[in-house]
């Protein structure tokens, strides 16, 4: 096995068994396995790892399992991608100094254990021993929801308590590492998802008259770029360490049975895009990029209010001012970010609704191309999966059409 020397094996069964006396601990046999194409993701490549162990001392025999990421070691433009924007360096620090600190305030697992990093490699937990994704014959209902921002919530209020309780920052302390890789001018594929927002809107069916066309052709793209400001820590609202990329496959659910239908607890994963920043961006992008328009219109509310009393339930938990972040507040910010929930959704709904067989052949087939798209020009892209995924057109309009009849009603709010 190259992607983890023996040595390194080694040190991850000797951090797993914490108990035992690392000089006993002898390593039998290692095995890794590539992770399923489902798997696959746009900033790595996902394994599976089985250490097999003895207690020399004891003869008890251990068999260990983990998750790993790596960057893409078979497709080199995606490679170069992630290490040009310094994805793996940003999150191994985040696995290795944020979170542990961030978990000892919470009353549950709040994130995957991280037992060994590189620059290239992250050796986690592997959830999928008591978690897994909702199934495709399964949907979020509104506990689904409620779950999910109970988590957040505790997620945001230990980051508070960990500032509180050794009265930092961890904007400040941690900015080097805390950078904005995702909504940002400096981002390639920020900005060629803006320019493909432009381009759908000008298809758009209902767009074709002279007033929104000349809307669409002169305004719309300097407007979007305001998101960019929108994600920067709020002057408004105390920040939080946000996870930011709540969407659906990067939470886990876990069940007390096979039978159950709804689930006890979750935990969240990737790291990629987290920041310090305002809570409401957690809040908004989960309901903007998981829930589907009608659903999102009609437990919104609802979800705003339980996500704020979960927040104050656990600020005074941990002996903190429950009123840190009022509800006043919290409803006035989430307006004010609403926009940068809107954009990430038009952002992302055509890559997240892409067929997994048509974006997993395209970039393993075409990788350059796959690159270009990504990264200087979507609408080929686009265009290519309107012909061969039906429907596709119609699902990733729909975020466009709502962006766009919102900045032409708001504009001066942002102009």
């Amino acid at each position: 096995m190259d992607l983890l020397s023996a040595e390194e094996c080694l040190l991850i069964a000797q951090r797993t068994l914490k108990d035992k006396d690392k000089s006993q601990i002898l390593l039998l046999d290692s095995q890794l396995e590539a992770g399923s194409n489902d798997l696959m993701g746009y900033m790595g490549e996902y394994y599976k790892l089985r250490l097999i162990v003895e207690d020399i001392k004891d003869k008890d025999r251990h068999e260990l399992d983990y998750f790993i990421k790596s960057l893409p070691r078979k497709n080199e433009p995606q490679r170069a991608e992630c290490e040009r924007k310094g994805v793996f360096r940003k999150e191994s620090a985040i696995y290795t100094k944020i979170l542990p600190n961030v978990q000892k305030y919470a009353t549950k697992k709040l994130f995957p254990r991280c037992f060994y990093s590189r620059n290239d490699i992250l050796v986690l937990d592997d959830l999928t021993q008591e978690y897994r994704h909702l199934k495709a014959t399964e949907i979020y209902t509104l506990e689904h929801y409620k779950l999910v921002l109970e988590h957040l919530a505790e997620v945001h209020a230990a980051g508070i308590a960990w500032e509180e309780k050794e009265q930092f920052n961890i904007g400040e302390l941690y900015k080097d590492v805390l950078i904005e890789l995702h909504l940002s001018t400096e981002n390639s594929w920020f900005m060629t998802g803006l320019k493909a927002i432009v381009f759908l809107a000008a298809r758009h069916p209902q767009y074709q008259t002279v007033e929104h066309q000349s809307f669409i052709h002169n305004k719309l793209y300097n407007l979007l770029t305001k998101s960019e400001e929108l994600v920067t820590p709020s002057r408004t609202i105390r920040n939080v360490l946000c996870h930011r990329d709540t969407w659906d496959r990067n939470i886990f659910f876990r069940f007390g049975s096979e039978s159950s239908v709804l689930p006890s607890a979750c935990c969240i994963v990737d790291f990629q895009l987290t920041k310090y920043c305002s809570p409401t961006l957690d809040v908004l992008f989960l309901l903007y990029i998981v829930a589907s328009a009608d659903v999102r219109r009609e437990i919104y509310d609802e979800c705003l209010d339980h996500y704020h009393i979960s927040l104050q339930s656990h600020l005074i938990r941990l002996g903190l001012d429950g009123a840190l972040i009022s509800s006043e507040n919290f409803l006035k910010e989430c307006q004010r970010t609403r926009l940068a929930a809107l954009i990430i959704w038009a952002l992302t709904e055509p890559q997240t609704k892409m067929s997994s067989s048509i974006s997993n052949r395209l970039r393993s087939e075409e990788p350059e191309k796959f690159d270009y798209y990504l990264n200087t020009d979507r609408s080929g892209l686009l265009l290519r999966v309107m012909k061969l995924q039906p429907g596709y057109e119609q699902t990733i309009m729909s975020p466009v059409k709502e962006l766009v009849d919102y900045l032409m009603e708001n504009e001066h709010l942002y102009a």
